[in-house]
């Protein structure tokens, strides 16, 4: 079909450059998932106990057996398996602060058949020759989208997904407050795990490719830095090296799931979102007691790029005012012998 000139105008974006060249574009980092262990025949797929279920449940839902590990309290698997040749081992670059543990441990240990998931660490470059995956609609207002880098070179297509009518809540939130448009939020959600594998939207790809990233990523850093300058100190993630970076959240854990709620409450009451990562680790059976932790005490608090330094000093006061005293034990010397 002879391309189309003249008549309305579409929405107008800057020509601009993908963050990865040659990336496998997917409607969800999930499909992404599921696309390579489909292409790399794989049996059996190692993932942590801390981890969004729809991960075990994508691997499930294409006949692959799941084997759940543990972590530490530096957030590292408390042990490598040794690897058939059709099992695949997901580690999770969390919240972006695992480059360092990926590069000199996991690629040197588990080269053949490691995942590295960068769903949290948009900003992180993809280790040579392991398959990578990343989700740029938890870091940039998007519709839909995943990648792959370095998936199989004969990784079959798939057909793009649409996301024409997805857009309401991206909309209403650049012109309004969000809570009036969070219904409309979750419904693109669920349509989106409706929807099942599928290639990344054309519009989505278009403004993919428009956004100065650059930018976001120092923005990121900065306000990261920020806040650990002034909740370092009373920070319970004894474990987690917290350097700053352009990560997905500040990970504030607090000192009990109890101050854990309070904050939240008190966070929300002040307009300040933050979710829980993951809930429902909270209640699934054979979940180490590290990970019921995290789940129970962690604080992700927003960093991205719509905010500056006056922002993260509203927030970290928010956080401050409301625990004048917290724990003094660090978060990890009790859970040393955890598997």
């Amino acid at each position: 079909m002879d391309k189309a000139m003249g008549g309305f105008f579409e929405l107008e974006l800057r020509k601009g450059q993908p963050l990865f060249p040659g990336a496998r574009a997917y409607n969800l980092a999930r499909s992404a998932f599921q696309a390579l262990l489909i292409a790399q025949k794989v049996r059996r797929v190692w993932l942590p106990h801390y981890v969004c279920a729809v991960m075990p449940d994508a691997a499930r839902a294409i006949d692959v057996e799941v084997v759940r590990y543990g972590l530490d309290a530096a957030l590292e698997p408390a042990s490598l398996p040794s690897l058939a040749a059709d099992e695949a081992f997901l580690y999770v670059n969390y919240f972006g602060l695992k480059d360092a543990y990926i590069h000199d441990t996991l690629v040197k240990r588990l080269r053949h058949g490691l995942i590295v998931d960068n769903s949290q660490s948009l900003f992180s470059a993809a280790e040579m020759g392991v398959p990578t995956l990343y989700s740029p609609r938890k870091f940039v207002g998007v519709p839909d989208g995943g990648w792959l880098v370095n998936g199989p070179v004969d990784l079959p297509s798939a057909t793009p997904g649409q996301s024409a009518d997805r857009f309401e809540a991206l909309l209403g939130r650049l012109a309004g407050p969000p809570e009036a448009h969070y219904a409309a939020f979750l419904d693109v959600e669920h349509a989106l795990g409706a929807e099942g594998l599928r290639g990344m939207s054309g519009a989505t790809a278009q403004l993919l490719d428009s956004i100065d990233y650059p930018y976001i990523e120092q923005r990121r850093r900065d306000n990261f830095s920020v806040l650990h300058d002034a909740l370092g100190p009373i920070n319970q993630h004894g474990g987690l090296n917290l350097a700053p970076a352009p990560a997905l959240c500040y990970p504030f854990m607090a000192a009990d799931p109890d101050e854990a709620a309070r904050l939240r409450q008190t966070l929300l009451s002040e307009r300040v979102y933050v979710p829980c990562y993951w809930r429902e680790v909270l209640s699934e059976p054979g979940v180490p007691a590290l990970e019921r932790e995290l789940a129970g005490r962690l604080l992700p608090l927003p960093i991205d790029q719509r905010y500056g330094v006056e922002d993260m000093n509203r927030l970290a006061a928010i956080v401050i005012d409301s625990h004048p005293r917290l724990a003094t034990e660090p978060w990890n010397q009790n859970h040393n012998d955890c598997p």
